[in-house]
């Protein structure tokens, strides 16, 4: 059961592009979505990924999704208004483990980057970081055929440079909150996919869930940054209520130090 591709508004054409990319790790078999789903979406940009569920579930899904980032926002709302038919909920703040404000750190030219835990003092570090990462993914076959013809020495160069626009930053305050207070307050009785792509923040998120509303949730795709460091906590969070878990990493992940974690019930 499908619909067409969805073709969304977007900050950066390319960033949609790329998404779409990634969004398919998010989809392995083991990954059980049926009509009539209820799907979160915690780190939404434009909803790339609740765009991908809409489609497979052809639009019978309930949709909610988490941007604090004003300008992806106003992007996800409009996107949500003229293509989810009613189906998508667009929040204008992201998760963490309490009420609070932070200060986001958005990348005009790059906004799939933009985090609260980047700033101008590591930011060279993290462009670095992602080329590599950019630049294993397409060598792998990933942004199509044509690309993984390039030779790698050409590749890290056209990727640091398209990447050098991350230096360009903005400080947005925004608004996150904890997971539980927004179960409550949406009405949500059950999660049958939680999602979360937060750029380092994921175990605040996952703190933000009460002991209350863990059994809510029947399956969760988490994107974990600082693998070496975070691959056990986040999947002890899990194994700890009761999920079955598995964590993988591709070589493009491997090179950005980031990884997957699939917990379900």
């Amino acid at each position: 059961m499908s619909t067409e591709t969805i073709q969304l508004h977007c900050v950066n054409s390319w960033e949609a592009a790329f998404l779409r990319e990634e969004v398919r790790g998010y989809f392995t078999p083991e990954v059980d979505l049926r009509p009539g789903a209820t799907v979160l979406d915690v780190g939404a940009n434009i909803g790339v990924f609740a765009a991908a569920v809409y489609e497979r579930l052809g639009g019978d899904v309930r949709l909610f999704a988490f941007e604090p980032m004003p300008p992806l926002h106003a992007t996800l709302a409009r996107n949500a208004e003229e293509f989810f038919h009613g189906k998508l909920t667009a929040l204008p703040y992201g998760l963490a483990a309490a009420e609070h404000e932070l200060d986001f750190s958005y990348f005009p030219a790059a906004t799939i980057f933009s985090s609260s835990l980047r700033d101008a003092g590591n930011i060279e570090q993290e462009r670095r970081r992602v080329t590599a990462s950019v630049v294993e993914m397409i060598r792998q076959g990933g942004m199509g055929p044509a690309l993984r013809r390039v030779p790698a020495p050409v590749l890290r160069f056209l990727v640091g440079r398209k990447l050098r626009v991350m230096r360009e930053l903005e400080t947005h305050r925004v608004r996150v909150r904890p997971l539980s207070a927004v179960i409550e307050e949406q009405g949500i009785e059950a999660i049958d996919l939680l999602k979360i792509d937060v750029e380092g923040a994921e175990l605040d998120v996952l703190h933000g869930i009460q002991d209350r509303h863990w059994p809510l949730i029947r399956q969760s795709v988490v994107e974990v940054e600082g693998w070496a460091a975070n691959r056990d906590r986040i999947s002890e969070v899990f194994t700890s209520r009761g999920f079955t878990v598995r964590a993988e990493q591709d070589p493009a992940q491997r090179a950005a130090d980031i990884g997957m974690v699939f917990a379900a019930r």
